[in-house]
């Protein structure tokens, strides 16, 4: 079984081929690029590379967010079109889900962004709780709290954690944003 792998959450693109649940060839961009212009060429390369066509691809695996706005779009994007053109399941992971294998006995696992940070409450090796913390809150939020920085992925075993997430419809697959735009920040009661 052939799965793709779709993380454009940050800066860096990363897809990636897994057989059988074993990683076979990983492809990153760190073009500052948009996606949308490194996305497709990526995994045009990706397949060649891999001597696989699109065809060949069983089920994906994308990365929802949180993150870049724009960046996830269009990863969750590629990903449904695939899924549904190709009638193959998806699964959705957090991008706090990637980190989940590299950490012991943490509370809360955080992911710096440019003016903030992502934050998610473990529990049973669980993210259970997801918030965004303003870099300007963050010493305060902090205080007495047992974290831990995102720090590397460990893409070998990433696929085993995400083949364990339900498939879901690709009609239903969409980001999942965290932190608040603007506008919903100047709302008024």
């Amino acid at each position: 079984m052939n799965t793709l792998f779709i993380d454009t959450h940050g800066e860096v693109v990363v897809l990636a081929i897994y057989t059988d649940e074993k990683l076979m060839k990983k492809k990153e961009s760190k073009e500052r690029k948009d996606h949308s212009t490194i996305c497709m060429p990526l995994l045009v390369e990706l397949l060649t590379e891999s001597k696989l066509d699109i065809k060949d691809i069983n089920d994906i695996v994308v990365v929802n967010g949180p993150g870049s706005f724009t960046g996830v779009r269009i990863g969750v994007t590629i990903a449904k079109t695939l899924a549904f053109t190709l009638n193959i399941p998806i699964r959705m992971i957090t991008s706090l889900e990637l980190y989940l294998d590299t950490i012991q006995n943490q509370e809360y696992l955080v992911l710096n962004e440019k003016n903030g940070y992502y934050t998610g409450k473990i529990e049973n090796k669980l993210i259970i709780e997801y918030e965004y913390i303003k870099t300007s809150e963050f010493d305060s939020w902090a205080l007495n709290k047992n974290i831990v920085f995102c720090d590397k992925i460990n893409y070998e075993n990433l696929i085993v954690f995400a083949h364990q997430k339900e498939e879901t419809n690709p009609h239903v697959v969409n980001p999942f944003y965290v932190k608040k735009i603007e506008v919903e920040n100047d709302k008024r009661s």
